[in-house]
């Protein structure tokens, strides 16, 4: 297929060629017009304007086309400007796809459930098992005797103190039990956050070596076989850019292997703090290993003896206060509480490394 250029310049030449055509055609006519106007004055005034037409036309039509190739040659070519073809030399291997909506959407979503649910959610059941174990009292149980008969050769001595159905030392025992699964599970839960952030991390890891660093390594060697400044100055570009979101998604890794051990930190407290008050909520007595009464301690009114259950009296009620282990719940609950503001810092830092990208791709998860 002929350039347009050549296209134009043929019809150019066509142009001329038939105006002259048709002024040597005028000319004709007007002689033939003149040779058979005898003994008509009009009809011979208009062939004479005719042929006197033809003749200028054809003066005009030549006289135009010397002149212009007199001045300058190049004006009577009709050559358009030529843009310079820019040639790509694409390498033998071309970098590999990415797949950032899709990691980063996962990354997105573990920050956000970490945010929004689960740290929330441990928080509030290790808050509602501090403030109801707090309310845990000795006097809840029951204090029982043991004796044969109660006679003088057989004396009934307190001996220790029944935690069972009904005399538990924590009145809200049903919801002790059902925050109690409630950590176990946020624990199973965060763990589960905390394997996916490391596995994501890989998955960066993977994203910046094999990926960015293949297009980076490609566009600097495409960028080195171009003579053209715009080509240049767009590869340059494509870099800077590409380099910008290594240094982001860098960052991104370190901070999802923060948040992993973060999470680590967070889930023995929580664990510990589903097992804690085991110790205050028991179907047996509270013994120790000598078979001592352990916390609870049972006891008669001063002066009042010892009856079994069987003679209608038994000691009032056992003392010892809250025999759940409040120090070592009071230690965890504080452990969790200087975490969850961690966590939720690093979780709001992902999301926003994650805007970054994504501005900077202009993409949309």
């Amino acid at each position: 297929m002929q350039p347009i250029t050549t296209a134009f310049q043929h019809f150019y030449n066509y142009l001329i060629s038939i105006a002259g055509i048709i002024a040597l055609a005028a000319l004709i006519v007007g002689g033939i017009l003149y040779l058979t106007s005898a003994g008509k004055p009009e009809q011979i005034d208009r062939a004479k304007k005719q042929i006197l037409g033809a003749f200028l036309g054809i003066i005009i039509l030549f006289s135009s086309y010397l002149i212009l190739r007199t001045i300058n040659p190049e004006l009577v070519k009709l050559n358009l400007p030529q843009l310079q073809q820019v040639v790509f030399s694409p390498l033998q291997v071309k970098p590999p796809e990415t797949k950032v909506p899709e990691l980063l959407g996962r990354v997105q979503e573990i920050a956000k459930q970490l945010k929004e649910k689960v740290i929330p959610g441990i928080k509030n059941s290790i808050q509602n098992i501090k403030n109801l174990t707090d309310k845990c009292d000795c006097e809840n149980t029951h204090s029982l005797c043991y004796c044969a008969g109660g006679s003088s050769d057989s004396p009934c001595q307190a001996r220790y103190c029944y935690a069972g159905p009904g005399f538990q030392p924590c009145p809200d025992e049903t919801e002790i039990k059902e925050n109690q699964k409630n950590i176990i599970a946020w624990k199973d839960e965060i763990l589960y956050y905390k394997n996916r952030a490391l596995a994501e991390t890989d998955d960066l890891k993977d994203e910046t070596t094999k990926v960015l660093d293949e297009k980076i390594r490609y566009y600097t060697e495409v960028k080195a076989t171009e003579t053209d400044a715009r080509a240049i100055k767009d590869f340059e570009d494509r870099i800077i850019k590409l380099e910008k979101e290594k240094s982001l998604k860098e960052t991104l890794g370190a901070k999802l292997k923060e948040l992993a051990d973060l999470i680590g930190k967070i889930s023995d407290p929580a664990s510990e703090l589903g097992q804690l008050p085991d110790k205050c909520l028991s179907n047996v007595e509270h013994l120790d290993d000598k078979g001592n009464p352990d916390i609870c301690k049972p006891g008669c009114k001063s002066g009042a003896k010892c009856h079994d259950y069987k003679e209608g009296c038994q000691p009032d009620k056992c003392s010892g206060g809250n025999p759940c282990p409040t120090s070592d719940i009071q230690d965890n609950l504080k452990n969790i509480q200087n975490l969850n503001p961690q966590i939720t810092s690093v979780c709001d830092e992902i999301l926003d490394i994650i805007k970054e990208i994504i501005n900077l791709k202009t993409i949309t998860i």
